[in-house]
């Protein structure tokens, strides 16, 4: 497969979309604990994340287990498909962390020390056990063939290797240090050497709207935008809708007039028309409207406050959140009457009411979520089943409550009621 390069470029384009460049790419991620379900495999994720915006798309990943014949034998046949692949794992100084060896066996290196990263190890661990030191420095060992990419979070370096218009980057497993050496060394590495035709892509997220039921909708403006392509990515009663522009030559006004039917066809079913998370989306209204943030969770065990927390900028309008799992807390910290827990069971709208008006009071903020049901599975009643979940928004002197039947697992319930009470709060809003 040979290349074509015209331009890669991260970002935003003065008319706000994004340029989205294709080129094919495989990930092969090494570990049993990956094959066992012992660990969750985040950094494929983080990496279609990341590198989709860049034109790299990953058409294919593969887990393996940490032998010299499967780290070859997947290397092989994904260099027979494509000529870029980043493999993640086994780059630890310990005895079952082969990767640097199989491939230093597979490019045909030698060996060289990393003075840099021989420094920085030293760094690391200066004034702690010095024999901790000694079982580290091996990872200042790397094949000669290969190009450091430095790795400002961990003491194992990434690896550039090259051969016969062919490339692989290796890194280690830790999701930590993948975010770190992509962003700060393989990301400009990549820019400087792939270079493909440009499209366009915007996308725009719904709440509680079945996907059947926005196809339907959608009918005919599938069949009415030659020369783009309209991709739908559903996610716990959320769906979203990007639309790309896959001829190169249909105009960036044309394409722009696409997106602005696209919104009009979906109406109020358009939650975001940017590609946002719904914790994302909060934060940014509650700065717009220049509000604080606080939760009180019984049921969803404070996953709400979770999400908000791990947004950038959250600090700046999240006070804090209450979990109130036991009835004893609803009542001493939130301010919940007994009387309403007795008379009308703590999974009630009378409850969900009084957690939030609470929590807003004690933590002073101007919205509040509130959350008390029946996660499941197997605990629920004829009245109540598992599933069912109370869910009260404010914002200032505004409530509006609602019970909903959410479908899943724990986990799943979790990012339902998260989903869902975003969309509550943008309709009250």
């Amino acid at each position: 497969m040979s290349f074509i390069w015209v331009c890669v470029k991260k970002g935003l384009t003065p008319c706000g979309f994004q340029y989205f460049c294709n080129m094919d790419i495989e990930v092969i991620t090494i570990g049993d604990e990956l094959l066992i379900g012992q660990t969750v495999d985040t950094n494929s994720v983080y990496l279609a994340q990341t590198l989709g915006p860049l034109g790299l798309n990953i058409s294919r990943k593969t887990a393996i287990r940490d032998t010299k014949d499967s780290i070859i034998s997947a290397i092989t046949e994904a260099f027979s498909r494509v000529n870029l692949i980043i493999l993640t794992g086994g780059l630890g100084p310990t005895n079952d962390d082969i990767t640097k060896s199989v491939l230093q066996t597979y490019f045909n290196c030698g060996t060289r020390i990393d003075e840099t990263v021989l420094q920085q190890l030293k760094q690391i661990f200066k004034g702690r056990d010095p024999e901790l030191f000694e079982i580290n420095k091996i990872q200042a060992n790397l094949p000669d063939c290969a190009e450091t990419l430095f790795n400002s979070q961990g003491t194992a370096p990434g690896m550039w290797f090259e051969q016969n218009g062919k490339y692989l980057a290796a890194m280690p497993g830790v999701p930590g240090e993948v975010r770190a050496i992509t962003e700060e060394s393989l990301i400009p590495k990549i820019s400087q050497l792939f270079k493909l035709p440009a499209t366009l892509y915007k996308t725009l997220t719904t709440a509680l709207i079945p996907e059947s039921l926005i196809s339907q909708k959608l009918q005919n403006f599938e069949l009415n935008i030659p020369g783009c392509g309209l991709a739908y990515l559903p996610s716990h009663n959320m769906v979203k809708l990007r639309l790309t522009r896959m001829n190169p030559e249909l105009s960036t006004e044309v394409f722009h007039a696409y997106w602005e039917k696209l919104q009009e066809e979906l109406g109020d079913w358009v939650f975001s028309s940017e590609d946002l998370s719904m914790a994302e989306w909060l934060i940014q209204t509650a700065k717009s409207n220049q509000v604080k943030i606080a939760t009180a969770e019984s049921c969803t065990g404070g996953f709400i406050a979770n999400q908000i927390v791990q947004v950038t900028g959250a600090s700046s309008v999240f006070n804090g959140s209450v979990t109130a799992y036991d009835n004893e807390v609803k009542t001493e910290l939130l301010g919940v009457d007994p009387n309403t827990i007795e008379t009308y069971g703590a999974v009630s709208a009378e409850v969900a009411e009084q957690m939030v008006t609470g929590v807003c009071d004690k933590l002073k903020s101007e919205i509040g979520i509130a959350t008390t049901g029946i996660a499941g599975p197997g605990n629920g009643t004829n009245e109540k089943p598992s599933g069912t979940i109370y869910i009260a928004v404010k914002f200032k002197d505004q409530i509006t409550i609602q019970k909903y039947l959410l479908r899943g697992g724990r986990m799943d319930f979790m990012i339902r009621a998260m989903n869902t009470a975003m969309k509550q709060l943008k309709e009250m809003l």
